[in-house]
């Protein structure tokens, strides 16, 4: 007799989908460290200290980098195996830092695209909110805009605009400027399994585990606009 208590294969599908970004950059991150680490100590050895410093530096970011997403993914594998945490108990995080981390995580992932992020936000949101489901609602917004909007491109630009609402709700307007949806992605983006690349592979689980962690997560709800050019998708929830 199966175990009920067992997840099910589809919840194993979306976690291993949501710990595949930060577990990626912490190995391109850690593959990158030897190099780094030879090329520092033959400019010692050259004593050139001006550009070993900064070769430092750039180790630093480096680490920064590994350190944020193992932290994540050990907050990931939390929530995963926790009770829902109280909105009292949540820590106090400025929301548009949080927002810039989660698309400079995803940019790393393709350094070949210049990606540029305006953030727009009323006034600094300083809110008690999960900074692990913000950054990965935002990061799968980003890795679809990298993935599907700025197809075949070298640049793309996300625009973020945030703003508090009555009754301590945030609203979070998400913007790309890559080429747009068709109707059917319009109509089944958030739905799971749904995919504009599925004969190439594509899983489908990336905009349904955004909606489920939007409504499941934060306690909001996220709702796709048409527009002109690009994609513009917003998300309310409670602070």
């Amino acid at each position: 007799m199966p175990d009920s208590t067992a997840p099910s294969d589809l919840a194993l599908r979306r976690l291993v989908h949501e710990l595949n970004t930060p577990v990626g950059v912490c190995a391109m991150a850690t593959s990158m460290l030897p190099a780094q680490i030879d090329a520092i100590l033959a400019e010692l050895d050259a004593a050139s200290l001006h550009k070993a410093m900064a070769q430092l530096e750039e180790w630093r970011e480096t680490v920064a980098l590994l350190q944020s997403s193992l932290q994540l993914s050990v907050q990931i594998l939390t929530r995963s195996t926790s009770p829902a945490a109280s909105v009292c108990t949540l820590p106090l995080i400025d929301l548009a830092a949080t927002l810039q981390a989660a698309v400079k995580l995803q940019a790393t992932r393709r350094p070949q695209l210049r990606l540029t992020c305006q953030v727009h936000f009323a006034q600094d949101l300083l809110v008690r909110a999960d900074s692990a489901v913000w950054q990965q609602v935002i990061g799968n917004l980003v890795a679809n805009s990298m993935l599907h909007g700025f197809d075949g491109r070298g640049q793309g630009v996300i625009h973020l605009v945030g703003t508090l609402l009555p009754g301590n709700h945030v609203l979070v307007h998400y913007y790309d400027d890559g080429m747009g949806l068709s109707e059917e992605a319009y109509a089944r983006l958030f739905d799971d399994g749904y995919s504009t690349r599925s004969e190439q592979g594509g899983s489908g689980l990336g905009m349904g585990i955004v909606r489920n962690l939007v409504r499941h997560k934060l306690g909001g709800h996220i709702d796709i606009h048409r527009a002109a050019k690009g994609v513009h998708i917003s998300i309310e929830a409670p602070c």
